[in-house]
């Protein structure tokens, strides 16, 4: 930063050093005394915003840093941290347009660079995104993610030779002892449990500056209370049209409210839907809170008396991990939008089930395994299919043949199993492979590895993302629901079993790849859960084949939609509040967390997890 002298330079240089160190309160408190005498320093605004954004005042963290560049707008560097605190806050668009500012004023800048890259990943321009990690490690700058962001993008295109690359560097840096994956990568990148643990804790560690608020008296607020309502707080960017709120809309308007105060807490936005509309009246409190700081809402959860925070968000985009690391509650619970541990001991439980998180694999996580009687995912069941169902023509299928659907996330789709599904298609005449994306770069790589494995690419039928209620009534016309490995299907996979589609799966070693396999055995049907990738090929070819099986499968599937347990809500509901019951009234006794099954019948005593016999094995790991 090219200023004339500053006389609060050595002020400045002190507050600096203490947020090297990790004393980020005491950084703040320089940097705001020198504000009180020279309130039109930039760089203290600037070192101000970037402290901010270290305590999670990520709204607080933008505001300073604009201030900084407002009173010196010739500064790239508080350009490149404003393009920063854009990206903390979901703020994608300006992000790219504060990087270009900082490039703009030093063409060479590859921080700056990087950050435009990674907002452009964040914003699904991941031609933009490659074409610049390219540039970047071609120009030797190399952030600990780097290989991490580009296997990312390069995924997200299917761009598999770009993978492989970026595979050879991550596995290098991993066998160096570098963390080098992002903690969600990892889900996608490997089935391997150990290693997600790793890289949750490495993210972890970057809260570890986060102090507690112990200066708060944490007083038992459920004894000064005359109601005896257990406060359940659920945290999420996603209360509006997503995944999330598609499974659990019905969960919050079942809970009990004579037993529970139930409180939303939404740091996402107001998309202004009816689902928008639904949430918010399910719950018995909603918070707005995007742009309060971790540390503001922790003491507001603390002062409010919030017994237990259920983060659904994990380390997914746009969640807020920082804050659960102010302890903002008694009990802090990982629960469905992460499938994997957060790696840190400040999350008491996760909830899984005896699928996804066995007892034999407790080691992998850092929390205590809470195990649902049959699967851990909550499901709507209100959720709405259309009652039109649009033609085959209309959808660009074939007027017969078998339809196999990957209606997964196509970042998912791994090579071993496109060469799986394309041998299928020349074993089974006249099939198609029924996928979704609207990218165009996408469906020209796919069509392109098709054809490298002897398939005519006009087999590959691709479909635009349409509203909820139209996407299951359209599953009228698959036959199959294809999975894969190492991140399986998960809301497609219940989605697909509720419009009445059989799903084949191939259990794999960690939470993300386990859950098909707990769906289906939720709705009866275990023998849909495969082993090993040969065992997945015959299956899925011996269905192909078999009309009648087929329908067998489809007509079970629509005669216990209303009985199964995956979408029986209202069990569901009380099975997980006599966990929640349960988690409470060990905080009240001083007890620490500890693993336990939930059973069958709702209000019977919690089994502990070490009484609970071993039950699905993990499988060894997939080779291709």
């Amino acid at each position: 930063m090219s200023l004339p002298q500053d006389p609060h330079l050595p002020q400045l240089q002190k507050g600096l050093a203490l947020q090297r160190e990790g004393q980020l309160a005491s950084a703040e408190a320089v940097y705001k005394a020198v504000l009180q005498l020279a309130p039109q320093n930039p760089m203290a605004w600037h070192l101000l915003g970037t402290v901010a954004g270290q305590l999670g005042d990520k709204v607080a963290a933008v505001t300073h840093l604009q201030q900084s560049l407002r009173l010196y707008p010739g500064d790239p560097i508080a350009w490149k941290n404003l393009a920063s605190a854009f990206l903390d806050i979901g703020e994608y668009s300006n992000a790219r347009g504060a990087a270009e500012r900082a490039l703009g004023l030093r063409p060479d800048y590859h921080g700056a660079r990087w950050v435009w890259a990674i907002a452009s990943s964040a914003l699904n321009m991941y031609v933009d995104a490659l074409d610049t990690f390219r540039t970047l490690i071609a120009a030797k700058f190399y952030t600990p993610e780097i290989w991490s962001s580009m296997w990312r993008a390069a995924s997200a295109l299917c761009d598999w030779d770009t993978c492989r690359a970026a595979e050879i560097e991550i596995r290098k840096s991993i066998d160096e002892n570098r963390m080098v994956l992002m903690a969600f990568d990892a889900l996608a990148f490997s089935d391997d449990p150990k290693l997600h643990l790793e890289m949750a804790r490495s993210k972890a560690d970057t809260f570890r500056g986060l102090e507690q608020l112990s200066f708060l008296e944490r007083v038992e607020c459920t004894a000064k209370r005359i109601d005896g309502l257990i406060r359940v707080a659920y945290l999420s960017a996603d209360f509006h049209e997503h995944a999330t709120a598609y499974l659990m809309a019905e969960l919050f308007e079942l809970h009990d409210k004579n037993r529970f105060e139930i409180i939303g807490i939404s740091f996402g936005p107001d998309d202004k839907t009816a689902m928008r509309r639904r949430l918010q009246s399910a719950f018995s409190q909603f918070w707005e809170v995007r742009s309060v700081s971790d540390k503001d809402l922790a003491v507001r959860m603390i002062e409010y008396g919030i017994d237990i925070a259920i983060d659904l968000k994990g380390y997914t985009r746009d969640s807020r991990p920082g804050l659960f690391h102010f302890k903002p509650a008694s009990v802090i619970v990982n629960y469905l939008g992460y499938p994997g541990t957060m790696g840190s001991s400040v999350y008491d439980y996760v909830v899984g089930d005896s699928i996804v998180t066995p007892r034999e694999m407790s080691k992998y996580y850092e929390e205590r395994l809470v195990q649902m009687p049959w699967s851990y995912q909550a499901n709507d069941g209100l959720r709405l299919i259309d009652s039109e169902i649009p033609s085959r023509k209309s959808l660009g299928l074939p007027e017969v043949g078998i339809v196999f659907a990957a209606f997964n996330s196509v970042y998912k789709i791994t090579p071993i199993f496109f060469k799986i599904w394309m041998r299928l298609l020349t074993a089974v005449p006249g099939s198609v492979l029924w996928l979704i994306t609207a990218s165009e770069e996408v469906q020209s790589n796919l069509r392109k590895a098709a054809v490298i494995e002897g398939v005519d690419p006009a087999r590959l039928v691709f479909a635009h993302s349409v509203p909820l209620p139209q996407h299951l009534a359209r599953h009228a016309h698959a036959d199959l629901l294809l999975d894969n490995l190492p991140y399986n299907a998960h809301t497609t996979a219940s989605d697909a079993l509720w419009a009445g589609v059989p799903v084949v799966t191939c259990m794999g070693q960690a939470f993300a790849g386990r859950v098909a396999a707990s769906l289906l055995h939720a709705v009866g049907l275990p023998e849909l859960v495969t082993h090993s990738l040969p065992e997945y090929e015959a299956l899925a070819l011996r269905l192909a084949t078999q009309p009648q099986e087929l329908q067998r499968l489809r007509a079970h599937l629509q005669a216990v939609r209303s009985t199964a347990p995956l979408f029986d809500t209202e069990r569901f509901t009380r099975q997980l509040e006599s966990a929640y019951v349960h988690m409470h009234e060990r905080r009240l006794q001083g007890l620490p967390p500890e693993g336990f099954a939930v059973p069958e019948t709702p209000g019977a005593a919690m089994l502990p997890l070490r009484s609970v016999p071993p039950s699905l094995q993990p499988v060894p790991p997939l080779s291709s």
